[in-house]
């Protein structure tokens, strides 16, 4: 698979299945944002980075409108678009 060129959003990739699919992404060629609400994903956005690839850590909270309109429109401002969507942040409420 050849992903070059092409522009991905992983969410909830500050670690665990969300991070392996990030590096996956990048490995195959991809350039990949990172997101998470947690500071890990810069760690991530780095490991992208070493592996000769571009990468944009982005701190928001998916739960959040307002944070995932911003997502949204600080990938655009940096890449011109998104190709790729892997939406596997969770969200869990207290009941």
């Amino acid at each position: 698979m050849d992903l070059s060129n092409k522009i991905a959003i992983v969410t909830g990739s500050g670690r665990g299945i969300g991070r392996a699919i990030a590096l996956k992404l990048a490995e195959v060629g991809a350039t990949v944002v990172v997101n998470d609400i947690d500071e890990a994903v810069k760690g991530v956005a780095e490991e992208i980075k070493a592996m000769g690839r571009q990468s944009l850590p982005i701190l928001a909270d998916v739960s959040s409108s307002s944070d995932v309109a911003r997502l949204v429109e600080e990938t655009i401002a940096a890449y011109g678009r998104i190709d790729i969507l892997v939406n596997n942040a969770g969200i869990a409420r207290d009941q």
